[in-house]
């Protein structure tokens, strides 16, 4: 009797305590699963090597299928095929039933078409995948509609032509697209499909590969450290032959430190969350909410201090490099130079602005300097780094400091678009560097914008000069 009367007091000691603590105690548990969850969503989304970025590809696989299928589809955007495949392959083992894991497979045969086109080889093993994928049952509609883009890539009834093959899976992506507008992986697959189909019609100045950059541009803006959209951006659009370098693989931090990373992460965007619903009225709604450009107060190369509305009235080619550059940027500005002479008096109606990526070696007086040698007309734009950093994000560029071998210099990687701003700063399209050394088409194109403009505005062009033989090819007229 002794001994239940203890117990029950001890049980009756407990209550109370715990009654006492019971907010802590509830904060604790709270804790272990916040921990607990952001690990496992960790896990599923984050690429476990630093360099592979971040991709957001939700599936209908199982979380350890989900992870590594978050880091193949990383190693694929960074044209790691041999290894990607390995990797896919290894999720149909463990889970035959995931569907899009084929997908992935096909996919990573596919390689880089701009460089190589696939091999007979190559292109059975993408159908022999996919015609497994079709017996899956962990596939859901968004998927399936992946799988339908990477058949009709594949179908053997196209025959050998390849172009004939990248205009149906082009027109596959867009239709995923369309009907998973959220879902940024499929503009990135539409924007690579479509330059894929301007590529084979070798015509630099083409609706696809405007569209494609533009697509690019808008996923970079939601995405900045997704593996691929650097590479592509700097790269694909104009460089048929570049290959990203394989890499050794490493650990990005040990377990135990990711968990804690995570959890920080995770209380962090808690924290931002309720930071923004408790200050929202203090907001204005009037920002950037997606469009390319937007305001900016620079330095011209004499020393004065201008805005965006500076240059209200008159169409900018607004192109963003630095004087250091070995060979795009002076290339991009001699074309610029280069299409102000041929539109002749037209040209009064443009200004060129060349802004810096590198302001802590462009001064102002270093960019009055290097504009000058190609054209007086060409304004050249330099600030803080803060300020540079916001307008680059504003205009979707993206670029990044790479130090030389020696160690001692460095130069910068970016991406290489030249955008075409209307008289009220609004963004109408873009010139990729290689589309503007195609002097003459840039020109109509930019004779076409002018007149339809003054037509806007109510204006005559009959005795206009400057906007004289202004040609309105069938090219000019579907490209936007």
């Amino acid at each position: 009797m002794r001994v239940a009367g203890d117990n029950a007091g001890i049980w009756s000691k407990t209550r109370i305590v715990m009654w006492r603590w019971r907010r802590a105690l509830a904060a604790s548990t709270l804790s272990v699963l916040v921990l607990g969850c952001t690990f496992v969503i960790a896990s599923l989304y984050l690429a476990q090597d630093a360099r592979l970025g971040v991709v957001h590809f939700p599936t209908s696989c199982g979380w350890q299928s989900q992870r590594d299928f978050t880091t193949a589809t990383s190693l694929l955007h960074l044209f790691q095929f041999t290894d990607a495949e390995d990797l896919y392959r290894l999720i149909t083992k463990r889970d035959p039933d995931c569907g899009i894991a084929y997908w992935g497979i096909a996919m990573s045969r596919l390689k880089n078409p701009l460089y190589e086109l696939p091999s007979t080889d190559d292109v059975a093993v993408a159908r022999a995948a996919l015609r497994v994928a079709v017996d899956a049952r962990s596939a859901g509609s968004r998927e399936r509609a992946y799988l339908a883009a990477a058949n009709s890539l594949f179908d053997p009834t196209i025959g050998t032509d390849w172009k004939a093959r990248l205009a149906v899976y082009a027109n596959a992506m867009s239709k995923v697209v369309e009907q998973f507008p959220e879902d940024r992986e499929a503009r990135i697959f539409y924007a690579l499909a479509l330059n894929l189909v301007a590529a084979t019609d070798n015509d630099k100045l083409s609706a696809e590969r405007t569209k494609a950059a533009e697509l690019l541009l808008q996923v970079f803006s939601d995405e900045p450290n997704h593996p691929g959209i650097g590479h592509y951006l700097t790269f694909c659009l104009g460089h048929a032959a570049y290959q990203p370098k394989p890499f050794a693989r490493a650990q990005m931090t040990t377990p135990a430190q990711r968990i804690l990373l995570g959890a920080f992460a995770f209380l962090a965007v808690c924290g931002l969350g309720a930071f923004l619903t408790l200050t929202s009225d203090m907001w204005s709604s009037s920002g950037n909410t997606g469009q390319i450009g937007g305001p900016f107060m620079l330095t011209t190369g004499d020393g004065r201090v201008v805005t965006d509305r500076t240059f209200r009235g008159r169409w900018m080619l607004v192109y963003f490099g630095y004087t250091h550059c070995p060979d795009v940027c002076p290339t991009t500005l001699l074309s610029v130079a280069k299409t102000l002479e041929k539109l002749g008096p037209a040209a009064d109606d443009i200004q060129p602005i060349f802004v810096t990526l590198d302001p802590e070696r462009d001064t102002p007086e270093v960019m009055g300097e290097y504009t000058k040698a190609f054209d007086p007309r060409i304004v050249g734009l330099t600030g803080k780094a803060a300020e540079i950093a916001a307008v680059a994000k504003d205009y979707r560029v993206f670029f990044k400091k790479v130090k030389s071998n020696d160690g001692d210099d460095y130069f910068l990687e970016h991406s290489s678009y030249i955008y075409v701003m209307n008289p009220d700063g609004r963004y109408v399209t873009l010139f990729s560097h290689d589309q503007i050394e195609a002097s003459d088409d840039v020109v109509a194109r930019l004779r076409e914008l002018l007149v339809e403009s003054r037509r806007h505005d109510g204006k005559s062009n009959a005795d206009d000069p400057r906007v004289e033989n202004a040609p309105r090819s069938a090219g000019a007229m579907t490209w936007r």
